[in-house]
């Protein structure tokens, strides 16, 4: 692990306008990652993990705060400037895979490097290099209804890291999985986060793969608990 911290919240907060109602879902989160760390994001569901992991994916702002990745305060740009951050530094897996059907499996994970502007044969390339990684290699020309769940999260996985993001964000990568496949797939997932060196925020309910990771943050009351 190393000592850069890629992501960072000072006093990060979000409070949603119900009517004449206020609900605050995050109350003043200060919260540090660094590369190669992977943090563990749990909470009952509605405590909100999928609001924090929206505000520091650049996908929502906050109501306020501070939030730095790779050392820049991002909370002020613009819609583009975003964009661009998020394709530059972000990867996303989500609980379903939101593959293309129309597409393979290594073409699923050359699409996002080609808009990023990389040449289809680097970006190929790239895409057998991850997906063999997550042994997925005698599945590259099937499209998704041809795969497994486990084998469509995994190509998931192998598109969220395809632009090499010095931060990956998951939302429950394995809770739509059975028990056995969910191990597999969580397993693949931390060995190439581990080799990447990438900083990673995993939200899951199973506090048998939290513990797993590095550290464990917990939202409580829209608060974070460390431990």
């Amino acid at each position: 692990m190393s000592d850069k911290v890629i992501l960072s919240t000072h006093e990060l907060s979000k409070t949603y306008t119900q009517g004449s109602e206020k609900l605050t879902v995050l109350h003043n989160v200060d919260v540090a990652v660094k590369a190669g760390e992977i943090v563990a994001l749990v909470g009952p569901s509605g405590s909100g993990k999928s609001t924090f992991l929206q505000m520091v994916g650049l996908l929502d702002k906050p109501s306020k705060g501070q939030i730095a990745i790779n050392g820049e305060n991002v909370e002020s740009l613009n819609g583009h400037q975003r964009t661009l951050k998020r394709r530059e530094f972000i990867g996303f897996i989500y609980q379903f895979h939101y593959l293309l059907p129309e597409f393979s499996a290594v073409e699923n994970v050359i699409i996002p490097q080609m808009i990023a502007g990389k040449s289809r044969a680097d970006s190929r390339e790239r895409a057998v290099e991850l997906l063999t990684s997550l042994k997925m290699d005698h599945r590259l020309e099937h499209r998704p209804a041809a795969l497994s769940g486990g084998e469509q999260q995994r190509v998931a996985i192998a598109r969220a890291l395809a632009n090499n993001p010095k931060l990956l964000l998951a939302d429950e990568p394995t809770g739509n999985l059975d028990p056995e496949t969910s191990e597999t797939v969580f397993e693949l997932l931390m060995n190439l986060v581990r080799d990447t060196g990438v900083g990673a925020i995993i939200a899951t309910h199973n506090m048998n793969i939290a513990e797993r990771m590095d550290r464990i943050l917990e939202l409580k009351n829209g608060r974070i608990l460390s431990y």
